[in-house]
C-alpha cells in the first residue's frame, strides 16, 4: 500500500503514542478513528511489534473506534476508554437519518473525531461520544434539523449488536482483485475490471485501480453500488486447479 503524506503523518503519530505509553508507563488513547485509520494503525503497530493495544468504540462491533495503547505491565481495560453514551429521544414519526444527526453535530463546531458510531433507531438514537464532549452536547444540542430532541446518558452496555453477513461462494482462477470482485459483485470479469479502473473499488479502505492486485484472507473490500465484503479464510484448490473461496457480504 502506498501511503499519502497524510497517512504517513497519521502512522507516525500512532507510533509516537505507542512509545509514550511505554516510556511514561500509563495508557494512551486516540480519538475515534475511522475504519481506514484503524487498519493503518494496526498495520503499523504489528510492523513495529507493538502488541499491548486494543481498539474499542464503546460496544462490540463498533466501526469507529479509539486506539488504546497500554504499558507492558497493564492489561487493556475497556472501562478505561474515555467513551460515553448519549441517548437522543424524539418522535418516532420524524424518520431522522444518520446524515441528519451528523450534520447537526458538525454544526456545533466539534471535530468528527470526538464522535463514534451513530446508531439511529425509531424514536431514539444512541451516539458513542468522547466523554469530555458530553456536557457540551447536552447543553447545546436541542434539535436535529427542525426536530426537537431530548438528550440523556445512555448505557452502552445495553447495545446488542451482531453483524449480519451473506456468504457468497464460488471458484476463481486466482486471488486477483478482478476475479474476487467478479464473484462478489456477480458481474463478469470484464465488468469487474472496468469498475476497478474507474476507481469504484476499495481494498482495505483504499481505492485500488490495479485489477491485478492480490486479495488476502481477512482483507476487506467494497464495490460501489454492490456493498462491502470480506474474504474468508477458507480457500482450497479444486481438482481443476481453480480456487474455491468464500466471500462474506456485510448486510
Amino acid at each position: 500500500m502506498v501511503l499519502s503524506k497524510e497517512d504517513e503523518l497519521f502512522t507516525a503519530r500512532i507510533l509516537d503514542i505507542a512509545g509514550q505509553a511505554e516510556q511514561k508507563m500509563y495508557p494512551k488513547y486516540t480519538m475515534f478513528l475511522d475504519e481506514r485509520q484503524v487498519y493503518l494503525a494496526e498495520q503499523q503497530l504489528r510492523k513495529h511489534r507493538c502488541s499491548n493495544y486494543l481498539f474499542f468504540g464503546g460496544y462490540e462491533g463498533a466501526q469507529r473506534r479509539m486506539l488504546g495503547v497500554f504499558p507492558s505491565y497493564m492489561e487493556p481495560e475497556l472501562s478505561s476508554y474515555p467513551i460515553v453514551g448519549l441517548g437522543l429521544s424524539y418522535r418516532k414519526e420524524e424518520g431522522l437519518s444518520h446524515r441528519d444527526f451528523l450534520g447537526s453535530f458538525m454544526a456545533l463546531g466539534v471535530k468528527r473525531e470526538v464522535i463514534g458510531d451513530i446508531l439511529v433507531g425509531e424514536g431514539q438514537t444512541v451516539v458513542c461520544l468522547y466523554e469530555k464532549q458530553f456536557d457540551y452536547f447536552t447543553d447545546n444540542l436541542k434539535k436535529i434539523g427542525r426536530v426537537g430532541v431530548t438528550a440523556k446518558p445512555y448505557n452502552l452496555k445495553e447495545i446488542a449488536f451482531t453483524p449480519s453477513f451473506k456468504e457468497i461462494t464460488g471458484t476463481v482462477a486466482s486471488l486477483r482483485l478482478d476475479a474476487v470482485v467478479s464473484l462478489a459483485a456477480g458481474v463478469s470479469r470484464e465488468k469487474a475490471v472496468e469498475r476497478i479502473r474507474a476507481g469504484l473499488v476499495m481494498l482495505n479502505y483504499s481505492v485500488v485501480e490495479s485489477a491485478s492486485s492480490t486479495v488476502k484472507p481477512e482483507d476487506v473490500f467494497s464495490v460501489r453500488g454492490c456493498g462491502k465484503f470480506i474474504l474468508a479464510d477458507e480457500i482450497r484448490q479444486t481438482k481443476k486447479g481453480r480456487l474455491f473461496i468464500a466471500v462474506k457480504q456485510y448486510l
